[in-house]
């Protein structure tokens, strides 16, 4: 029965947007991404037409014989990228190093074979993206189109040599895809806990601990943005399930050159993966306030964690968070900017933690097994100056903690491989000759420190010191 009443719940939102839509003229609130979107993509376009023959918003033209308007962007990204100590292992297998991504909680242990890849190297575009944005004025407000794809899509390690040899092709991945008509939403965006505006503008595009970075903020929901007096915002939405587990009882393999117990690659698993379902969508909401000194958020989230799967004991806990982020515009163009957040079972939320930050289990086979929640806490700051309208620098900090539930997760190589704390800092320099073009240099370093303290001859944390630089041109 309580199930039942959390999937009535959330399907009623479906029809109490219905209702809302009666009201939707006088509602402009949607607002694109600002890591992936052209900026203000998903506006009203009251601006109007910036030259004859031109489309209703900037950078756009108009279809002949419609009036709707079109806009073409992206970017063409070069992305070179050095690794003075072990990169980040491939998120899917730890087969081998993939330094496209800082992802803090794949970078090898202390004392293990893949710590020793010092020197890394790497050049690829895989960064670049196109995108259509679509807008058409009707009775209910701006029917807005946006679809964005970049070249992600590659994900089997096994090809990474024939791929390289082959004229390095990339295969395509689907970003972003969605629709707005006024105040609703419909499709794959940034999730409503992603605040883009409070993100700091780096070259490397995840290198932030304490936040949801493009590791795993894009999530399918339906969406409701009502745009009230002096820059107030409120939302709601529901978003794709997808309960994280961690299992005491390792449930892959282990992969070469990684010591049992790794972790994310070896314990951790979803519902799906076994072959199950989710039933209740993530519920979030956000209320938000735009001012010329600069914007504040405050995100709440719920989700009902299940792991229902052919031949796995059944567990159900509550996850819950909170998030606060703003950005201040401080001297000139310079910009102050904070994220902080924390919960139970907020999982990819926290892209620190993508695998391993919900529900802890003992196994996931059998009827019954001991089951806990993870807790997370983290934050994020940073700073933008800017030397000349030309030239600007951002520094960031970034930590992380979870607390899972070590009564649950008792093995010591599961404990182990479990990360506790995440630490990062960012320093670049970015120059942009004319505004369609950015070259940037930039020094990550990041710290991986699991629950353990020597297990097996390894050691329970791992250092990232990367170089990376860009060549952008954007279009």
């Amino acid at each position: 029965m309580r199930r039942d009443l959390k999937v009535a719940a959330a399907l009623g939102s479906f029809t109490a947007i219905g209702v809302l839509l009666a009201g939707i003229p006088l509602a402009h609130a949607q607002t694109a991404p600002s890591q992936f979107g052209p900026a203000g993509a998903g506006d009203s376009g009251d601006a109007g037409p910036s030259g004859a023959g031109s489309g209703s918003f900037p950078g756009s033209f108009l279809i002949p014989g419609t009036n709707t308007s079109l806009k073409i962007g992206g970017l063409a990204k070069l992305a070179i990228i050095y690794d003075m100590s072990a990169p980040p292992a491939n998120s899917a297998t730890l087969s081998e190093s993939t330094p496209d991504t800082t992802a803090i909680e794949f970078i090898p242990l202390e004392g293990t074979p893949a710590h020793q890849l010092h020197g890394a190297l790497e050049l690829n575009p895989r960064q670049s993206n196109f995108n259509f944005d679509v807008r058409t004025p009707t009775g209910y407000g701006e029917l807005d189109t946006f679809v964005m794809v970049d070249f992600y899509g590659r994900n089997n390690p096994s090809d990474e040599t024939s791929f390289k040899v082959t004229a390095n092709p990339e295969t395509a991945r689907l970003v972003l895809a969605y629709g707005t008509l006024g105040p609703v939403l419909a499709g794959q965006m940034t999730s409503l806990w992603f605040d883009g505006d409070a993100m700091p503008e780096t070259v490397d595009p995840s290198p932030t601990a304490g936040t949801m970075n493009i590791l795993s903020n894009r999530q399918v929901q339906l969406r409701y943005t009502y745009a009230g007096a002096n820059g107030l915002s409120i939302a709601g939405d529901i978003e794709n399930p997808e309960a994280e587990v961690y299992s005491n009882v390792a449930t892959n393999p282990t992969p070469p050159g990684f010591p049992a117990g790794t972790g994310a690659a070896t314990n951790s698993l979803t519902a799906e993966a076994l072959g199950g379902v989710n039933r209740v969508p993530d519920i979030l909401a956000r209320a938000r306030i735009d001012q010329a000194w600069g914007h504040v958020a405050l995100t709440g989230l719920y989700r009902d964690l299940m792991l229902i799967a052919p031949g796995a004991p059944r567990v159900q806990r509550d996850g819950y968070g909170g998030q606060l982020s703003f950005h201040l515009n401080t001297f000139g163009k310079d910009t102050w900017k904070a994220i902080f957040m924390g919960g139970q079972g907020i999982g990819h939320y926290d892209s620190d933690f993508i695998n391993i930050g919900a529900l802890d289990v003992g196994t996931v086979t059998g009827t019954t097994t001991p089951v806990g929640i993870a807790r997370s806490y983290s934050a994020n700051t940073s700073y933008t100056h800017w030397w000349t309208d030309r030239l600007r620098s951002t520094i960031d900090g970034g930590y992380a903690r979870l607390n899972s539930d070590l009564n649950v997760i008792t093995s010591a190589a599961a404990q182990n491989g479990l990360d506790k704390y995440h630490y990062e800092a960012v320093g670049n320099l970015i120059w942009s000759p004319v505004p369609q073009v950015d070259f940037g240099i930039e020094f990550d370093w990041a710290k991986r420190v699991t629950n353990a303290a020597i297990i097996g001859g390894y050691g329970d944390f791992g250092y990232e010191n990367r170089i990376e630089s860009m060549a952008a041109f954007k279009f």
